[in-house]
Formats: structure tokens, sequence, C-alpha cells
């Protein structure tokens, strides 16, 4: 047995990632040196992101579902030149929205978390655009009924469509506001037991026994079940637990892994790569199928 050391940190990588509670997107990682994650950096890319959804979502709800106040304006949206723009603007929105996901995988260390803030990035962008034209069209004719039936009966495109799909929108922003705040205090307290486990946790080296392929990838990325065999005073220790990695990064089985300990059976596993680690030759055996 050994204490868990800032020298042994610096063999961490980022892949592949071990959790012994977790699979898929809610697998947890904290880079070493780094503090756990806070959401307040990454509001000012939030807003953004949704800002620029919102400018680029004024064409399609105003020129082709009907949520513009007067002719005149959904002439205007619908010009190729205002288009253009949208497409200019969209680009940027993407690149925003990109932007999200990196902070927050770099500050939660999770791909839940940062496809919730992406969801919430789009979707409430999109939403606040079609809440705004909704209300400037209504505003613009009070004496004109809102009526749903107008979807299937209006000769023209009927500002209901519109409303309709800005709905479908603030049902998806709804859910991932809801969804975000116990996902970040899941991740946060990921992290908040890693960060302690390397201080204060006991580190025993352990080896790979088994690497069982799960058959499933989250995006291009392999899944596996692993078990990890240890020594504790003596006696032998098994355990187990998800592994995500690329292609080229799966550890074969005899590789050495940090096991990571507490009084309070928590146990966080990592890759020591100071040892050499070996990684399965045949990048093609795990990669994810094309299409």
């Amino acid at each position: 047995m050994r204490d868990a050391t800032e020298g042994q940190q610096e063999h961490i990588e980022t892949l592949p990632l071990f959790s012994t509670t977790d699979k898929d997107g809610r697998m947890t990682m904290l880079l070493p040196g780094r503090r756990v994650g806070r959401a307040a950096p990454l509001l000012p890319w939030l807003l953004a992101a949704a800002a620029l959804w919102a400018l680029t979502g004024s064409v399609p709800f105003g020129a082709l579902l009907g949520l513009a106040p007067t002719p005149a304006i959904s002439m205007f949206l619908g010009h190729p030149v205002t288009v253009g723009v949208a497409v200019v603007l969209l680009f940027f929105a993407i690149g925003a929205t990109g932007g999200v996901y990196s902070r927050a995988v770099e500050q939660f260390g999770q791909t839940r978390v940062a496809g919730l803030f992406v969801s919430l990035a789009v979707s409430g962008g999109l939403v606040t655009d079609a809440g705004v034209l909704l209300l400037w069209t209504l505003t613009s004719d009070p004496s004109r009924p809102f009526d749903l039936e107008a979807i299937a009966t209006s000769p023209t495109i009927p500002p209901e469509l519109g409303a309709v799909v800005g709905a479908g929108f603030a049902l998806w922003a709804a859910i991932a506001l809801l969804r975000l705040p116990g996902s970040i205090a899941h991740a946060r307290r990921r992290q908040t037991d890693i960060a302690r486990l390397r201080v204060e946790g006991s580190s025993f080296t352990g080896t790979l026994t088994d690497v069982s392929f799960a058959n499933r990838w989250l995006f291009d990325l392999p899944m596996f079940t692993v078990e990890v065999g240890y020594i504790v005073d003596g006696a032998p220790r098994v355990v187990s637990a998800h592994m995500r990695t690329s292609a080229d990064r799966v550890p074969v089985v005899g590789s050495r892994i940090l096991v990571l300990t507490d009084d309070r059976g928590t146990t966080h596993l990592e890759l020591d790569s100071s040892n050499g680690a070996t990684f399965e030759p045949d990048v093609r055996k795990y990669a994810a199928p094309d299409g």
C-alpha cells in the first residue's frame, strides 16, 4: 500500500476512462491539477451560442413557419441576402456551440453534462426567437384569433405552425434545464471523490485481468467492462468497472492499473502509464462501424 501522490498524477491520461459506478455519458474524469468544475465560466459561451441560434432561427421561423408580424418582414426574412447572413450566422452558432461542449467537458469531465449544455444553448435560443416573433405577430393583429386548426385549414402557412414548432423547442429546453442541475451535482460529486482519493486515498498497483467489449460505442469510443485485481494486506481483491476509450488506446490484459480507495468504500481506477502501458495493436478491432 502507498499513498496517492502528485507524481502518480503526472501519468494519468484522459483515455482510457474508468468508472466503478457509472457508464456511458455519466462517466466522469478530472484532469490532474484541475479543480472541481463550475458552471459560471460556461455562461458567457452559453449565452453567446443561444443568441446566435436565436438570430439564425429568425429566418426559418419568420419566412417559413409564418411567425412574421407583417408581410414586409416576412419578405425581408426570406430575402436571399438575409438567408445568406443567416447561413453565415449558423456557422458561428455551430462553432460557439462546439465551444460550449468542449468547455463543459473540460469543466465537468462528463459528456452527459456537456450534451445538456448544448441542448440548452440550441433549444433556448430557438424558443426565445420563436417566442419573440409569436408575441410580435399576435400583438400586431390582436383581432386575429389564435386557432390551432388553422394549421390544417389555412391556405397559407399560419403562425400557429410556428407556435407548435416553437413549443417543441420549449419542451426540449425545459427538459434540458430540469436535468442540468442534477447532472452538474452528480459530476461535481464524482470529481470531488476523485480529487479526494488522489490526495487522501490509499493507492494500490493493480493488474487488468479481464477486458470485455460491450459491443457499444459512445460516439466513436468503444465501451468495455473490465476487472482489475490487486492485493490488500496480502489478500487478493477484484474490482469491476466500466471503461471508455479510443480504438487505439485499449489496454490489454496484464496492464498496470492504479486503484485508489478510501475507508468509505469509494474506488477510482486510472491507467498506470508509468509502467509502460500496452494497448491492443489492431486499432481496427474496436473501431466504430461506418455509418
